[in-house]
């Protein structure tokens, strides 16, 4: 294939694309709250993991004595490469024949074009929101397709996996969910704080957990307390209302779906809920590297040439016209103990 400009520059449709990206991950795939994009001039990420424990207090010292000597926890030192990602899509001969209107043709070729680098851009986007899912509540990323098996650990420690001893949803000889929710979340809160030395800021859950918790018995109870009967099911209020009350961090129902391979694929698990910390990139970053293409002054990205880029190529036998998207991209979680994942469905 060669590179061709004749419809719409790299420059223009890498523009395009990434205002696109930008506009996807506010509006529908989110991880990146947590996991925010950074740009690294390198196909190579380093640091140290740990972050998000307990701070170790100084001493104080006698006046004219000498100062007390610090130390540097043993975090080890993680290193890697960005792995790339990039996807392609043809106008095919039939397709430019309908268009071959002399008048109006290459408008309707850069059209296309367009629309393709947005196509691209959000199934590149829709696998980096995987891989963030994955490094949330795995405390890793596995990548294991298209001939590739490449993984990352980030070392969560084992403490912050956890599995419910009694399953949410669960039921009693009345039919009553009645797993000691408010007993396990504060259990695992705990544990959250005994690392971290502060609460988590939400929790991350499906719709169907959230609603498991609306009707949980114990949580209906202590909204109603005092009461002589509690309504079967909670409020949205009622539900962070009696969180709040007890310093459970509340809610954020997370559902997103992409598909792979044809098959709907949810992001995050149904069955599991995650504590993380405030918005931000505590946690760690979604590291977009500079694909080789970017580096190719005639793509005309003039020193922007980390994240997406997108341009247009020709083919012959048959002539058909491509808009090909690439990117080299990998979340990166440099402090794992800042989540902790629970297992609360059977």
């Amino acid at each position: 294939m060669q590179l061709t400009t004749e419809y719409a520059s790299p420059a223009e449709l890498t523009g395009y694309a990434r205002a696109a990206l930008r506009d996807r991950e506010e509006n529908a795939l989110s991880l990146n709250r947590w996991l925010p994009n950074a740009t690294i001039n390198d196909l190579t990420y380093r640091f140290n993991r740990g972050g998000g424990g307990l701070i170790e207090a100084a001493v104080y010292r006698a006046y004219d004595a000498e100062s007390d000597i610090g130390s540097r926890a043993g975090a080890a030192r993680v290193s890697g490469e960005l792995p790339p990602i990039s996807r392609k899509m043809p106008v095919g001969e039939y397709e430019q024949i309908r268009m071959r209107n002399v008048d109006t043709q290459a408008a309707e070729l850069r059209d296309a074009m367009e629309s393709d680098a947005e196509k691209l851009v959000n199934a590149i986007a829709a696998r980096v929101e995987l891989a963030r899912g994955d490094a949330i509540f795995n405390g890793s990323v596995t990548i294991n397709e298209n001939n590739v098996s490449a993984g990352v650990d980030f070392g969560r420690k084992a403490g912050h996996s956890v599995t419910a001893g009694v399953s949410w949803n669960h039921k009693d000889g009345d039919d009553d969910y009645d797993a000691p929710v408010y007993d396990q979340l504060m259990s695992w809160l705990d544990v959250y704080t005994d690392t971290n030395g502060e609460l988590p800021a939400v929790t991350l859950m499906s719709r169907k957990i959230y609603n498991l918790l609306r009707r949980n018995k114990q949580l209906r109870e202590l909204a109603f307390s005092g009461a002589s009967t509690a309504p079967p099911v909670l409020t949205r209020d009622g539900l962070n209302t009696v969180l709040g009350d007890f310093d459970i961090p509340p809610v954020e129902i997370y559902d997103a779906k992409v598909s792979v391979g044809g098959t709907a694929t949810r992001v995050t698990p149904e069955d599991k809920i995650a504590f993380l910390p405030a918005q931000g990139d505590a946690l760690g970053k979604t590291l977009w590297g500079v694909p080789v293409e970017a580096n190719d002054p005639r793509y005309g990205l003039q020193g922007d040439g980390a994240g997406v880029a997108v341009g247009g190529y020709k083919s012959e036998d048959p002539q058909t016209l491509w808009t090909r998207a690439t990117s080299i991209v990998l979340p990166v979680v440099g402090a794992p103990d800042l989540t902790l994942v629970a297992d609360v469905i059977a």
